[in-house]
């Protein structure tokens, strides 16, 4: 995005133009409203001073720590390591170029919404540190952004393992991100628990009756929890599980925030003389959603062998999906290392819909581009994180690859890389962003 481009956004958000920034972010105006209302809402004093303390805390540690700019240049900026924090780094770097999320953490724009009732969320803590990060990160002034004093927030608030200090796992950082910032924001202040108990005999059960299951789900999920934050990233999944003795089905409904999938076996995982050719992400997802059949006791019956299927109700706006390179075989974690090759553009996700699903409609948008990849190269034990980004002006095929504070552009020949570790797809509709020209002209030729 060029710097003109991002001036033009930040003054159109002060200034309240609000339709022209829709247009060319490609955000739905009820979201940039969202934005614009920071200063024009209330919220309680224990969130807002949580967010407003957390928030200054990491921008003057920012401000005094980080590199300046030696020109200004958007979505360029480096991120430092503080030991052993790549993992957050690559994380971060993709983010922060995720269509609509990125633009939630600007300008202080979720702090009216914290939810101060939330006891799983951090009231603020963690949306006021990264909140601080995204805006130095866009700002244009810095060539690299310290993240040392929101790593510090990362630890004090949720998990006090992931300090920068050691090791640790991308993509369970990213987990935990996403969780606590998601219920930071929930919009449910006090949350009703529920269950699921949705069965029906197999020679009954049709695309209505599941319908009405889901809607069923949908009703009471909102009232447990519902998040601007998940908004962008959940996948609704449907599990079909059958029982061939008594003909028992029951249908199970389940919200995440990426899609973990296997690599497609095809033999143990030991090192080999001659390199096989890359395992192929379209074979992972077949695989993944297969039928399958499972060890489980029927309740009613006791047989043990169920048939199980797996289907997508509900699509993201944003797919994450995290190839399981790290599994515990013998008492020990082993990591897969073995190449996955994967579309940049158009991965259509149609064919794993669940048929009753309103998203299996021939009007829904099934196909995604690729705009950031996590990679990881190394051990099991020891590796190092980058992070391959495109650009958040998604009207270019401008690639980067993210080494910490390293940066250096890249040819969209080498934009793959074997070692992907996470893949993060945007919907097609959500993914086109057009310049200000553009913009301009199709104005004038609308009239």
């Amino acid at each position: 995005m060029t710097t003109l481009a991002t001036k033009r956004i930040t003054q159109s958000l002060l200034i309240g133009g609000l339709h022209w920034v829709s247009h060319y972010i490609q955000l739905p105006l009820w979201l940039l409203v969202f934005v614009n209302s920071v200063h024009n809402n209330k919220m309680s004093t224990s969130s807002s001073s949580r967010f407003d303390a957390y928030y200054d805390d990491c921008m003057n540690e920012i401000e005094e720590l980080s590199a300046q700019a030696d020109e200004e240049e958007t979505g360029m900026t480096g991120l430092t390591n503080q030991g052993y924090s790549c993992y957050v780094n690559c994380v971060l770097q993709s983010l922060l170029n995720t269509p609509k999320f990125a633009f939630l953490y600007i300008m202080k724009a979720l702090k009216p919404y914290i939810n101060s009732n939330n006891t799983r969320g951090t009231k603020g803590a963690i949306t006021g540190s990264l909140s601080a990060v995204a805006d130095c990160f866009w700002s244009t002034k810095f060539r690299s952004v310290n993240t040392k004093d929101f790593l510090r927030a990362f630890s004090k608030e949720i998990n006090a393992d992931f300090d920068g200090k050691a090791e640790e796992d991308a993509h369970e950082f990213q987990m935990l991100l996403l969780d606590r910032l998601a219920e930071d924001v929930n919009r449910v202040t006090w949350p009703v628990n529920f269950t699921q108990e949705y069965s029906e005999n197999s020679s009954t059960i049709n695309s209505k009756t599941i319908t009405s299951y889901a809607n069923d789900y949908f009703t009471k999920q909102k009232k447990y929890s519902s998040s601007i934050v998940n908004d962008i990233f959940r996948i609704v999944l449907c599990t079909s599980t059958s029982c061939p003795i008594c003909l028992v089905t029951r249908i199970n409904f389940e919200e995440l925030i990426n899609l973990s999938v296997s690599l497609a076996t095809d033999g143990r995982i030991n090192a080999r003389k001659l390199e096989p050719p890359p395992i192929n992400l379209i074979t992972c997802l077949n695989t993944h959603f297969e039928l399958s059949t499972m060890e489980r006791s029927c309740s009613k019956c006791g047989k043990q062998d169920f048939l199980r299927s797996l289907y997508i109700w509900r699509l993201p706006e944003v797919l994450i999906i995290h190839i399981k390179r790290f599994n515990f075989e013998d008492g020990q974690t082993v990591k897969d290392s073995r190449a996955i090759d994967f579309p940049i553009d158009d991965l259509d996700m149609r064919r794993y819909i669940h048929p009753a699903s309103p998203d299996s409609s021939k009007e829904t948008i099934t196909l995604y581009s690729l705009y950031a990849i996590v990679a990881h190269t190394g051990t099991a034990n020891t590796g190092h994180y980058t992070a391959r980004v495109k650009n958040l002006d998604r009207s270019t095929d401008f690639w980067q690859l993210f080494d910490d504070l390293d940066r250096r552009e890249l040819q969209f020949r080498d934009v793959k890389t074997s070692a992907a570790y996470m893949l993060y797809y945007a919907r097609n509709a959500m993914s086109k962003v057009m310049s200000p020209e553009q913009i301009s002209g199709e104005k004038r030729h609308n009239g």
